[in-house]
């Protein structure tokens, strides 16, 4: 039989002292051995709770992080996009300037040429008279040659010769005088014509760079941050016009004609009204004149872009 002897017995039914204890064990005994393993498992619990509960803010802590990175990153890609917006828009102008030099050189080269081609058509007319007068002697000398053959007929002849030799040289002094004049009134037309392009040209250019300098002064300077962003493009490709379109947040080029270009822009203009920010590109070798680059830029933002909505 077990005896207590070490440990005082705490059993309600416990055997009277000097007595012999009960072999089983009592309902107490059972409930705390139950009580010592749920208290053991709650302390398991608890801990493993709490290793979760780290893991849990740190989870949140990363992915609070990682959400900051990648506002931040988005935000520099949007500033990045406008940054290039904007770069884009000043290489246009740039290229547009470089157009209107090559117009230009263009025009000062078409004027020695054609002033070129006059000399040498007055060249092939001076032989053309050098062969008449050519002409002209061999008649005088034949009619010398019958004068002196026959001198009785000599004064006639004579007389006749002048004045047919004074007819020839009026009618050549006419003919070079016509063909002077129409050679004189044709290069001062083609100078004239050529002067009057570059000089609207020129006023052209200044008057966009003035503008821009106003329209900074009294509202704030074009930008497409924030704005939805629609590219067009013109150029000349062996001689015809080709117009490209790239619509909101589409990156390919499509190529259109001059009607669908505008009836997409149009369509544009009234989904996003003065939100719509229109980007002109003009490409290197275009194949365009600054005046061809400058009206059609000035057609498509006056109609389709926010900032020029009240005119241009």
């Amino acid at each position: 039989m077990h005896q207590f002897r070490s440990f005082p017995d705490l059993r309600q039914n416990r055997a009277v002292p000097g007595g012999e204890a009960s072999f089983w064990p009592s309902f107490t005994d059972i409930m705390t051995v139950i009580l010592m393993v749920f208290m053991l498992t709650m302390v398991v619990v608890i801990i493993k709770n709490a290793d979760l509960i780290d893991q849990i803010r740190l989870s949140r802590h990363l992915q609070a992080e990682a959400e900051l990175q990648l506002s931040a990153n988005t935000q520099v890609l949007a500033d990045l996009r406008v940054r290039n917006t904007d770069l884009e828009e000043a290489i246009r102008s740039t290229r547009m300037e470089i157009i209107l030099l090559t117009d230009e050189t263009r025009r000062i080269r078409e004027g020695l040429d054609i002033k070129t081609a006059a000399i040498a058509r007055l060249d092939g007319a001076n032989e053309d008279l050098s062969e008449n007068l050519r002409l002209l002697r061999l008649q005088l000398a034949e009619k010398q040659t019958e004068l002196s053959d026959t001198q009785a007929m000599i004064g006639g002849i004579r007389a006749e010769a002048e004045r047919t030799n004074r007819d020839l040289s009026r009618q050549i002094a006419d003919l070079l005088s016509q063909l002077e004049a129409e050679q004189t009134t044709l290069l001062t037309l083609s100078d004239e014509k050529n002067d009057l392009e570059m000089a609207l040209a020129r006023q052209r250019q200044d008057f966009s760079s003035l503008e821009n300098k106003y329209l900074e002064l009294v509202r704030p300077a074009r930008s497409s941050e924030g704005k939805a962003v629609v590219a067009v493009q013109f150029r000349r490709v062996q001689g015809e016009r080709m117009y490209q379109t790239k619509g909101v947040g589409i990156d390919q080029w499509e190529t259109v004609s001059r009607d669908e270009l505008y009836r997409q822009l149009g369509q544009m203009k009234t989904r996003w009204g003065a939100e719509l920010y229109v980007k002109v590109v003009i490409p290197d070798g275009s194949g365009l004149s600054y005046n061809e680059a400058w009206d059609f830029t000035k057609e498509v933002l006056t109609e389709f872009d926010y900032y020029y909505i009240d005119g241009w």
